[in-house]
């Protein structure tokens, strides 16, 4: 139906609820898949919530979203993945945007002993908008990887895409691998990309690849890529200030990812997930769930 607006966002909860030992040769799969087709002029708020009990239990989990964006419609997605440590996290999104569409993505994933997340956009419309913000926390022996690739392939399309990752364990694992494609007669695109990653222990590993590929002329397109650990400078100014080095490495950590929870468009979302993100970081956090 064109025009169609829902007034409060679309929450899908997905629990797993079995799972098995590592010993018992059995790995429950799940594979739940979703079609969103929104419609000219619609506009709909989408929450994607993946859960998963008991941190011992292996199991696989094979989720995609496909999502088609008429013209000048309007989505928002929100993903939080909180699964098992002990588990295997596949996600697929594909989202194909029409002429002057919006579609923004906001994620925050720190479960799983294995995540990945293959994100493929396709801008088949002029003046279309499309941002990624992508927050990923390896807080244990496990890793988190993010592939993704924005085609954009008609004038005056805009992208935006910011990546960042803590890994905070020494046999801890972050992979980016992001992909923008400026096609032939995608002119007078506007494509930034921007990936940084904090390693907090000796051994973690980050690997990064951000690519831009343009093939037109007239475009505004950058990237960069960064990989550090906390930096002396704001340490020191902290400190300064009358602060203890430990409580001023919890607050830089902190504010690392905050930059990207901000952007839930949902108030009570964003307190959920940033004190679930603080307690990962600080077990003496209390939580009231």
């Amino acid at each position: 139906m064109e025009g169609c607006r829902f007034e409060g966002p679309l929450h899908l909860r997905y629990v797993a609820s079995e799972g098995s030992d590592k010993d018992s040769g059995k790995l429950p799969v799940s594979n739940p898949r979703v079609l969103v087709v929104v419609e000219k002029g619609g506009e709909i708020g989408i929450v994607e919530e993946f859960m998963g009990g008991d941190g011992r239990l292996s199991y696989w989990t094979n989720s995609v979203m496909e999502v088609v964006i008429g013209e000048e419609a309007k989505v928002s997605h929100s993903y939080i993945q909180t699964q098992s440590l002990s588990s295997a996290h596949i996600k697929w999104t594909s989202v194909r945007q029409e002429k002057s569409s919006s579609y923004d993505l906001v994620e925050v994933s720190t479960g799983g002993k294995l995540s990945r997340h293959n994100v493929h956009v396709q801008q088949v419309g002029s003046d279309t908008i499309t941002g990624l913000s992508t927050f990923h926390l390896s807080g244990c022996d496990q890793t988190q990887d993010l592939h993704s690739k924005i085609v954009l392939d008609h004038p005056r399309g805009f992208s935006r895409q910011l990546h960042k990752c803590i890994v905070a364990h020494s046999l801890g694992q972050a992979v980016f691998d992001g992909n923008i494609k400026v096609n032939r007669y995608a002119q007078q695109t506007d494509a930034g990309q921007l990936t940084r990653s904090l390693i907090l222990e000796p051994r973690a590993t980050v690997n990064v690849k951000p690519n831009l590929q343009i093939i037109a002329d007239d475009v505004k397109c950058s990237h960069g890529a960064a990989i550090c650990d906390l930096e002396e400078d704001q340490l020191f100014y902290l400190q300064a200030r009358g602060i203890d080095l430990k409580t001023a490495r919890k607050a830089l950590i902190v504010s690392f990812g905050a930059e990207v929870i901000e952007r839930f468009p949902s108030s009570d979302l964003r307190k959920k997930v940033e004190l679930y993100v603080k307690k990962l970081l600080d077990p003496e956090v209390e939580m009231d769930m």
